[in-house]
């Protein structure tokens, strides 16, 4: 295995890494912020 390669095999598993963190951290951030506002939005309405 020469360094070009194991370069590039790195380099492709940290961008895979990173491209499905981001994905992850956008969906479930996306769902926590909708909890969050529903929530507010009910205790505003008990009020």
């Amino acid at each position: 295995m020469s360094w070009e390669l194991l370069w590039k095999v790195v380099l492709i598993a940290v961008v895979g890494a990173f491209s499905l963190m981001a994905i992850l951290v956008t969906i479930l951030g996306a769902r926590d912020i909708k909890k969050l506002l529903r929530k507010l939005r009910d205790e505003e309405d008990e009020d």
